[in-house]
């Protein structure tokens, strides 16, 4: 998708390319732009570049009104209606920049999912928002496995996954579910500086008192399996199914309810160790 950038003399403007995709951020107040400039930046870890030229693949606009308020237009359609929360606006921003660059990255594909490496090899696990992976990537962090990611699974052609490891995104055990962030090491672990082969998907979702029963997935299972958490697969329908046939082909696919992430992480590993390291 080509949009037509605006001319730099328009309105303040930046332009940026990361995983291949080439983005503009433009506003009427220049403050706007850096604001956004500076949180994309640390959304997508630093792995950005500005870039001139007129081509670009996405383009946002965030006007702002006479009143202050601010307003999100995604390739001329609104995305966030008007707001004077800059907290708030922000925030959206900050999730719809990594889901724009996770839909049309050139040369990945991208999962929702929790990464660890264990012993050399990636556990991916897909799931959803309030599916609990960041408590239970945490809790194998905690366990010694190597922090990757709590929210995306960056596939390269060849199937490996690449670090993507934002803070955790954790949130609060009582009524008022806060969200906070933690670190690798505040969780006593370290991040994953390289890519790995993956070794394992976890299926799994919490239900009290669950035990592991594992079902061990075909590689055509464990892909219709993961089809829902690609974010590319819209876009880049033949190269998502290729990249994630590849991984399920070479990993162990389990799939099975489990109890909390305290109960289950030491039963799990011992059954990676066995099927896989």
């Amino acid at each position: 998708m080509n949009q037509s950038a605006s001319p730099a003399k328009s309105s303040p403007c930046c332009r940026f390319e990361s995983y291949g995709v080439r983005v503009e951020l433009r506003s009427n107040d220049a403050a706007v732009v850096e604001r956004a400039k500076q949180v994309a930046t640390k959304s997508l870890l630093g792995d950005l570049r500005m870039i001139r030229g007129n081509s670009v693949d996405h383009v946002v606009d965030m006007p702002r009104t006479k009143s202050g308020s601010y307003k999100m237009i995604l390739n001329g359609e609104t995305v966030a209606g008007a707001t004077r929360s800059a907290t708030k606006f922000f925030k959206f921003f900050d999730a719809m920049i990594r889901v724009t660059i996770g839909e049309y990255a050139v040369d990945r594909v991208i999962l929702h999912a929790g990464v660890v490496s264990w012993r050399g090899r990636g556990i991916i696990m897909p799931a959803n928002s309030f599916q609990g992976k960041s408590t239970l990537t945490a809790e194998l962090v905690k366990n010694g496995a190597v922090y990757m990611s709590d929210e995306f699974a960056v596939l390269d052609a060849g199937g490996r996954v690449h670090p993507f490891a934002r803070t955790l995104s954790m949130r609060r055990n009582d009524a008022s579910y806060t969200p906070y962030d933690l670190t690798a090491a505040e969780l006593g672990g370290t991040s994953a500086t390289e890519p790995v082969s993956v070794g394992t998907i976890l299926l799994t979702g919490y239900k009290p008192g669950a035990r592991w029963r594992p079902r061990i997935l075909s590689p055509g299972e464990g892909v219709l399996a993961l089809i829902p958490y690609t974010l590319s697969l819209r876009h880049k329908p033949n190269f998502s199914l290729k990249v994630l046939n590849s991984v399920a082909t070479h990993a162990i696919i389990a799939s099975s309810r489990r109890d909390t992430a305290e109960k289950f992480v030491k039963t799990f590993l011992n059954f990676v160790d066995k099927h896989v390291n």
